[in-house]
């Protein structure tokens, strides 16, 4: 256990309870209108007809927006469902993860469009049932990591999951995100019971928000530290400066290349996903990239980054007491390790 777990479990503590009772309370002021406005409906004589069914109606309407403050379900993500027996290599490397880091099993493994990994823990009917869990990985990411390396950085998603092993962990972390959700809904509405509501909500809502980054940054670096045991701090912080200059150069290089033959072509000449493999492997300069290193490990995220910044994470991991930065690893891409007769298709 790290020194900040303690801190990680208070936090994770009081704003599940606070997201509780919010999400109580409104769900109680929904029922309670409606039932208020059904018992307004009650016979009436004519003289007081219509003040009634006007109090009816604007309870009816208060019950009804709360009700669709509530619903807003996590966002299901786009990307290709890949069955197990397409990718047998990478189901068995996530499973042994999963056993070594004493995580729960990843239910579905999904191909996405992001330079990015992430694993959802989400309950199966959206706000209800059982937990199901869901793997997101990039295609960009598997082509910019050797399998080794790749298996570095599932080995920090998955870190995440070592923490919501049990049911009361898992639907802590839901609570809280639902209640993050639905505030942001109140948000965007622009109804004269919203504006009150978030007058009320403000001082809970801005405390909520930080300390909602401040255990995003520590669950960052209980992963990292999970993950280095399972893996190697070396290994770890090698995948992250690799993942980090890689992504620059898709983002700065690669990407602006690809838009560009749009301007003066109908048709483009390249699959851009398809061809991206090719496109690290002759564009991606080494050289050049290690010039820009530097760059990289002195920048600095914002007050409200919810991931740390490179050069926190490598000093969290001590990886300058281990000799230095990590060697670049050599050999064929994650993606064509494990994707070499889906990558047309999946393209």
């Amino acid at each position: 256990m790290s020194a900040t777990a303690p801190l990680a479990a208070q936090l994770r503590l009081r704003l599940a309870v606070r997201a509780a009772a919010g999400l109580g309370l409104l769900a109680a002021l929904s029922v309670a209108c409606a039932l208020m406005s059904v018992r307004m409906l009650a016979p009436l004589d004519t003289l007081s007809a219509l003040p009634h069914l006007l109090a009816a109606g604007l309870l009816a309407t208060v019950a009804l927006r709360t009700l669709y403050w509530l619903w807003v379900p996590p966002s299901r993500g786009a990307g290709i469902l890949l069955p197990d027996a397409r990718v047998p290599g990478l189901r068995r490397r996530v499973d042994r993860l999963c056993a070594q880091l004493g995580a729960r099993r990843i239910d579905h493994i999904v191909v996405t469009p992001d330079m990015n990994a992430a694993v959802l823990c989400r309950p199966a009917f959206g706000l209800c049932g059982p937990m199901r869990t869901t793997l997101l990985l990039g295609i960009p990411l598997a082509h910019s990591l050797t399998a080794r390396q790749l298996s570095a950085v599932l080995a920090h998603e998955l870190a995440h999951l070592s923490a919501q092993l049990d049911r009361a962990g898992a639907w802590s972390a839901h609570l809280r995100t639902w209640w993050l959700r639905c505030v942001d809904r109140i948000d965007g509405d622009r109804s004269v019971t919203a504006r009150l509501l978030l007058w009320l909500l403000a001082p809970v809502a801005r405390m909520d928000l930080e300390q909602s980054v401040a255990l995003s940054r520590l669950d960052e670096f209980e992963a990292d530290a999970v993950a280095s045991r399972a893996v190697g701090s070396p290994a770890l912080a090698g995948a992250l400066i690799e993942l980090a200059m890689k992504d620059r150069f898709l983002h700065d290089d690669y990407w602006v290349r690809v838009m560009d033959q749009a301007e003066d072509r109908r048709r483009p000449r390249m699959r851009p996903f398809r061809e991206m493999g090719l496109g690290v492997q002759v564009g991606f300069v080494r050289r050049e990239a290690l010039a820009g290193l530097d760059h990289l490990l002195r920048s600095d995220g914002g007050s409200l980054d919810t991931h740390p910044s490179l050069p926190e994470r490598l000093e969290a991991l001590r990886i300058g007491r281990l000799g230095g930065l990590p060697v670049a690893a050599e050999g064929p891409s994650a993606a064509e390790h494990y994707f070499a007769g889906l990558l047309p298709t999946l393209s």
